[in-house]
């Protein structure tokens, strides 16, 4: 990013079509520069708060010249700054997390036997459940719910469906905004993304 903003080249190319056309000017560049070091202290600050990774996100960083500034750097940077405020938690953090996270060694069959012998959710409530998460629109949160218990339903068709549902939302959502999400949704709803076909 620095080089591209000092030598001002007339094109950029990214090696990734969507890249190119979505960082496209060294000016948007500069900018976005100035608003991800911003980032990065709002992510400093709030890890030393002590503040979950989720409460990050949920603040909806903006930063205040963003609105007021060149609006090609709008989306730019909302495509960066989920992954970015992650890997600048995951550095400042490191293993042991505040929520416990890296102190113990739960997989999806411990949480299976939580939701199931513990808690006693059953194929019907696992349905009724999802159905209500999707309809309010949490769908990471009904796509965790099910891969937590996919085990213990793995031949349950309602289930299935609910599943396939949730997988569709979730790339409705992200189609825009991140591929990397978008193909691996897809790969869950069971869909086939086409190839794209260059042009002669």
């Amino acid at each position: 990013m620095t080089c591209a903003v000092r030598t001002q080249p007339k094109y950029l190319l990214h090696g990734h079509e969507p890249l190119t056309r979505t960082f496209a000017s060294p000016l948007m560049l500069a900018q976005l520069k100035t608003d991800l070091g911003w980032l990065r202290e709002q992510v400093a600050s709030a890890v030393r708060r002590g503040d979950e990774r989720a409460s990050i996100h949920a603040a909806n960083l903006i930063p205040p010249g963003l609105l007021s500034g060149n609006p090609d750097v709008y989306l730019p940077y909302l495509l960066l700054r989920e992954h970015a405020i992650d890997r600048l938690y995951d550095q400042s953090v490191g293993c042991w997390q505040a929520d416990l996270q890296g102190l113990d060694h739960l997989g999806r069959e411990d949480r299976a036997e939580l939701f199931v012998d513990y808690l006693d959710l059953s194929e019907q409530r696992l349905v009724k459940a999802v159905e209500r998460l999707t309809a309010d629109g949490k769908y990471e949160l009904a796509a965790s719910l099910l891969d937590s218990v996919r085990s213990r339903f793995e031949h349950s068709e309602s289930v299935a469906r609910v599943e396939r549902v949730v997988y569709l939302k979730l790339m409705e959502e992200y189609q825009n905004s991140d591929p990397f999400k978008f193909i691996i949704y897809a790969a869950k709803a069971g869909e086939q993304i086409p190839q794209m076909t260059v042009g002669k």
